[in-house]
């Protein structure tokens, strides 16, 4: 007997006071070895999945059928046709999903990953990057898929009230290169109206025009530091666009490190620990080079800029974990290297001191190969902060 789940998305009203609500439905089915379901099924309101690691993504291809490992909590069952499983009861568990969704995009949590649709949970705030817009936009119109046949967790996010923040649209720009505050409006109200147009129960938040001074504080606060990370990545990039060899190692990642320092870098600044994975990773198959866009052979400042647009997302996310250690937060992107990325730093304990954020690193091995624990001890400390 194969306990091989299917997750499909579905709807049921329940009573919130005054007012009524959506929730969520995820339904376990369980299936023998030819496939057939074998009459054990239950369906759960409220799961909280465990993300993922990197290990878990590494051969996940997007937009193919997802075959994962799942971890859950804080499912209360509402339908079970399984001897120990009781309606209304609280339940948690472990299996292998093998899903008929494939996953185009996928979701950064505190913890790793998950599909994107999957990792949704109630009054969650959902930051699509520019490639989950694009996505959505694509495979909706007015709430309704526009090809029936074409399974994805994204389906999750229709006919459901998603909470929806679009300051990674905007911030990035359309230009490859910081958006002025008027593109920041013009970019602000483009992605408003895709959402709108292919998701109608979807809520921004914050509402109206509300979060466009912030993008804008956000650009201002950042620009200096990304034009000498820019920097930085253009001293670097011909230097690190062939792979480097096991015996060059230690040279390449001293120069790293002069390197950010000569520009004014933070050594333990997202973009240097990226490089650092290109120097490690033999035969250029790091995900921070792909993130770096270090095999292009032309390196320019705008390929520089969107590097550091996708890093300064991820700077968000981890500086927002940390200002609202309460709230579910979600950062969608269609960027595998990214995912990969954010997966192989193990990044943690999101705090403010002092109006200063810190946060601690702890890379998966395959992320930086090769090097010697004094070399990481020398590099990470007990743990390593981000700084812009």
């Amino acid at each position: 007997m194969n306990s091989t789940p299917t997750i499909a998305p579905e709807k049921s009203e329940v009573a919130a006071r005054a007012n009524q609500s959506s929730e969520r439905v995820l339904q376990y089915i369980e299936v023998d070895d030819a496939g057939d379901p074998t009459g054990r099924r239950a369906s759960f309101v409220g799961v909280e999945f465990q993300g993922l690691q990197y290990s878990d993504l590494i051969d996940q291809k997007l937009g193919t059928k997802v075959a994962i490992p799942l971890n859950w909590k804080n499912a209360r069952v509402i339908e079970s046709t399984i001897d120990g499983i009781s309606v209304e009861t609280i339940a948690s568990g472990n299996t292998k999903l093998e899903s008929i969704y494939s996953s185009r995009t996928i979701g950064l949590v505190k913890d790793g990953w998950l599909p994107s649709g999957l990792a949704l949970q109630e009054n969650m705030v959902v930051m699509p990057d520019r490639c989950t817009i694009s996505e959505l936009a694509g495979r909706f119109r007015n709430g309704a898929k526009t090809d029936d046949a074409d399974k994805d967790f994204l389906d999750l996010f229709a006919d459901h009230r998603v909470r929806i923040n679009p300051l990674l649209y905007a911030l990035e720009g359309n230009l490859r290169a910081n958006p002025s505050p008027e593109t920041v409006e013009q970019q602000f109200d483009e992605v408003c109206a895709k959402i709108s147009a292919a998701l109608p129960m979807a809520e921004l938040a914050p509402s109206g025009k509300g979060g466009l001074q912030g993008v804008v504080g956000i650009i201002n606060d950042t620009q200096a530091g990304m034009a000498l990370k820019q920097d930085f990545l253009i001293r670097l990039a011909p230097k690190l666009r062939a792979p480097v060899s096991a015996r060059r190692l230690q040279q390449f990642w001293d120069e790293v490190l002069t390197t950010a320092d000569e520009c004014s870098v933070p050594r333990r600044s997202l973009v240097v620990l990226a490089a650092l994975s290109a120097v490690c990773v033999p035969n250029g198959k790091s995900p921070g080079k792909a993130l770096l866009k270090l095999n292009e052979a032309n390196y320019s400042a705008e390929l520089a800029y969107n590097a550091l647009a996708d890093l300064r997302s991820l700077e968000v996310l981890m500086q927002l974990f940390a200002l609202l250690p309460n709230e579910k937060i979600l950062l969608c992107t269609g960027d595998k290297d990214l995912a990969l990325f954010w997966a192989g730093i193990r990044a943690s304990d999101f705090i403010w001191n002092n109006n200063h954020f810190e946060c601690k690193f702890y890379p998966v091995e395959a992320l930086l190969p090769n090097v010697t624990a004094e070399r990481k001890a020398s590099y990470f400390g007990t743990g390593g902060g981000t700084d812009d």
